[in-house]
């Protein structure tokens, strides 16, 4: 019976987090306010699935597993530089083409009460958001799918997820290529750092933050096919410098989707 019941786990996350986002996007035609500070009341419905979906099956476990995965260690302590200067890069390298191409940059303007409640609001969003895709779905799949076909996995339903049509049909596959790309690289340090939590939400922030600073009001179609080229590039590095690692190897587990 319990195995039965955890061979539904990964499916009824991705459900209901989709049927939480729904409830959660009306919050924003209530308070429209809360954009301005860079409030996502839909970025908490992944860790909702995941509280959820312990009440639903009454695993304790996940909550317990979930919450051992946000520590401060050695590995924080090493990895935390790179975490927050990978995506700072990519999105920096991504506004240097852009301004190339002559699409004027915006600055993200306020005063310092902006900007530290607009920091603290999208740090809660993205730790309620790591607190699903790779507190819960990622170390799941890990269970029985190698690193990388674990990354590309929950990179596709992590950007459908977003179903971010800015720049049209063409613009969301393009943003959900780029998110594919972010994950193969988060996926990465998650496994370089024992599956830590606290350096995926500051991959998370850093990727949010600066590109509310370096692209603010530029999020267009050029944007999302430059966006998916850099951290395409940076792919390839990982693909090269990992090639023969465990990276590619299989994993056996029981969790199935």
């Amino acid at each position: 019976m319990e195995k039965m019941t955890r061979k539904y786990y990964l499916s009824s996350f991705y459900v209901m987090t989709f049927l939480f986002s729904s409830p959660l996007l009306t919050l924003h035609f209530i308070f429209p306010s809360a954009g301005k500070y860079s409030v996502s009341f839909t970025q908490l419905a992944p860790a909702f699935a995941v509280a959820a979906l312990a009440l639903l099956f009454k695993d304790t476990t996940i909550i317990k597993d979930t919450r051992n995965h946000f520590r401060v260690d050695k590995a924080a302590v090493k990895w935390l530089m790179p975490a927050f200067a990978v995506p700072a890069i990519g999105i920096i390298i991504s506004s240097l083409i852009m301004s190339y191409y002559q699409v004027t940059f915006v600055a993200w303007e306020g005063d310092t009460l902006f900007y530290l409640l607009n920091f603290v609001a999208i740090l809660i969003g993205c730790a309620a958001e790591e607190i699903g895709w790779r507190g819960f779905l990622l170390p799941n799949l890990q269970k029985k799918y190698t690193p990388f076909s674990s990354s590309i996995f929950v990179g596709i339903l992590w950007g459908v997820w977003h179903l971010n049509f800015t720049a049209g049909l063409l613009g969301f596959v393009l943003y959900t290529i780029t998110i594919i790309e972010m994950s193969i690289l988060m996926t990465w340090l998650y496994n370089k750092s024992d599956g830590n939590l606290v350096l995926m939400t500051v991959w998370h922030f850093s990727f949010n933050v600066t590109s509310h600073i370096f692209l603010w009001d530029r999020f267009t179609l050029q944007l999302f096919e430059v966006e998916s080229v850099v951290f395409g590039i940076l792919c390839l590095f990982l693909f090269v410098s990992e090639r023969n690692t465990y990276f590619f190897k299989s994993k056996q587990g029981s969790i199935e989707v």
